[in-house]
């Protein structure tokens, strides 16, 4: 079992961790909580990773960490928040369900911003030497891509590092098993986010680049529907203006970009509601501001309440039997 050891909850100003080039920070404010788990660097290999430090770090406004050299492979995941981080010089804007990649060597450091503080979950590690494994193979080939950077609308992360940092508290027999099992997890998602990534800006060398540009928008609607709270963070996703988007849009589809959004947005409310969810919890999935907000918006677009409608649906399945 490797050896570590628990910073537990910070409050104070952080020294940065130089041996492991991961996020004990040192900062010119302080963080709200600083969850920072590091391994002891004379046994810290887990299966066939060697993991230096993974934390949750809820940061002040304006919080900061110093330009700093990376020792170690890292994955930060965008909880809440936005703010800058800087590798080699180059600035991303992060905002919440993002996830960055720093590789060895490069200059990273992280800037929060002063009005909307980041909260990020972080996993430093690098890969056990003579581990001649095809998958691992896989990953640290993925990890060494220097195009592979960011992606965007990422789900399902928030539960595995969670499940990670309970295993760090829980400390048992199969404590070791188990936190490999979680970064096996947290790795391979990584990989598939990006792998999987099917939305990009197109160069002007490619043939039918307006249906292409519009069927990715498309596709991206009806997968991504719930996580598009507003229809100009179509323009960071595809890399074009909003106005270019929507005039492809209606030019290619003959129909209003928006109108699509909204039609796509309640076939999805009409799905939940069908399917027995609460109205309060259908509302808070699809962003609306209350139950009140989601239930007239629903009437407006269905043509009946939310209630109306699973009754509906169900006296009509009664008849179809």
């Amino acid at each position: 079992m490797s050896t570590l050891k628990f910073c537990g909850i910070q409050d104070t100003k952080n020294n940065y961790n130089v041996k492991s080039g991961a996020h004990e920070m040192a900062t010119n404010r302080r963080a709200k909580f600083h969850f920072d788990n590091w391994f002891n660097e004379t046994n810290n290999k887990i299966g066939p990773y060697i993991i230096y430090q993974v934390g949750d770090l809820c940061c002040e406004p304006g919080y900061q960490v110093w330009n700093h050299t990376q020792k170690v492979y890292e994955i930060s995941y965008i909880v809440s928040g936005k703010g800058t981080f800087c590798v080699n010089g180059d600035q991303y804007e992060v905002s919440d369900g993002m996830l960055f990649l720093n590789r060895i060597g490069e200059k990273h450091e992280v800037k929060s911003s002063s009005v909307e503080p980041l909260r990020f979950f972080y996993l430093g590690f690098t890969f056990a030497a003579g581990d001649d494994n095809q998958q691992i193979n896989r990953l640290i080939d993925f990890f060494n891509n220097s195009e592979n950077r960011i992606v965007y609308h990422v789900n399902g992360m928030t539960e595995l590092f969670t499940k990670l940092f309970i295993e760090l508290k829980t400390g048992d027999f199969f404590t070791e098993k188990m936190l490999e099992d979680y970064i096996d997890q947290i790795l391979i998602s990584t990989y598939r986010c990006f792998s999987q990534k099917k939305y990009h800006s197109y160069t002007l060398k490619e043939n039918d680049i307006d249906k292409k540009l519009v069927y990715d928008i498309v596709h991206y609607i009806d997968t991504e529907v719930e996580n598009i709270t507003n229809l100009s963070s179509l323009s960071k996703e595809f890399g074009y203006s909003y106005s270019h988007i929507s005039h492809k849009f209606n030019d290619i589809m003959s129909e209003n970009l928006k109108s699509y959004y909204s039609k796509r947005r309640f076939d999805k409310a009409k799905e939940k509601v069908a399917s027995g969810m609460t109205i309060t919890d259908i509302a808070e999935e699809l962003g609306y501001k209350s139950i009140h907000a989601f239930s007239r918006a629903f009437r407006n677009y269905v043509g009946m309440t939310p209630t109306a409608y699973k009754k509906w649906v169900d006296e009509n399945k009664t008849l179809q039997v």
